[in-house]
């Protein structure tokens, strides 16, 4: 607190309003300065060089032009197209031409059919995932088996290099 109340009284009011009034200049200079003018918009004259401004000014929303034709965009139109028809003509290859002709459809499909295709793929997914299981046993099998082998060769060449390293301490000792 000592320290505070010692640079406040070191501090001279001539500084502080010095201070003071450069800040106040600075807020006004940057708040009520024009960078652009009147004469800058009117027909005509090209205005100023905005910074950042790649195009001319159009007049529209971010300087583009206000045309529909920049509104629409051609390419999302002939996609969204293109799958309206494919959905028709998958409607028309079902024989569907109303709801209730989708209704009937699925009123008259045969369950045990359909229960039978389900039956099948289930069948055939659980061969698939056993002959995935049975591939990633065999390889583990495999890896073990290799590095069983690869474990021994290592533990016998550490003996090989302990019974050296005793031979030697025994010759020094001698």
């Amino acid at each position: 607190m000592k320290k505070l109340v010692s640079t406040l009284k070191a501090m001279r009011l001539s500084q502080v309003v010095t201070v003071f009034l450069v800040g106040v200049l600075v807020l006004f200079s940057t708040a009520c300065s024009r960078t652009d003018t009147i004469a800058d918009r009117l027909p005509g004259n090209s205005g100023s060089d905005t910074p950042g401004q790649s195009q001319p000014y159009k007049g529209g929303m971010n300087n583009f032009n206000d045309n529909a034709s920049n509104r629409v965009n051609t390419e999302a139109a002939a996609k969204a197209k293109a799958l309206r028809d494919k959905v028709q003509s998958r409607v028309n290859s079902k024989g569907v031409n109303s709801p209730d002709d989708l209704a009937d459809n699925v009123r008259s499909a045969n369950p045990g059919k359909q229960a039978q295709r389900f039956g099948a793929d289930v069948r055939q997914q659980a061969e698939d995932v056993k002959d995935n299981l049975q591939t990633f046993g065999d390889r583990g099998v495999k890896n073990v088996k290799r590095n069983t082998d690869n474990a021994l060769d290592n533990a016998a060449d550490a003996t090989k290099d302990n019974v050296n390293a005793t031979k030697r301490a025994i010759d020094k000792a001698a």
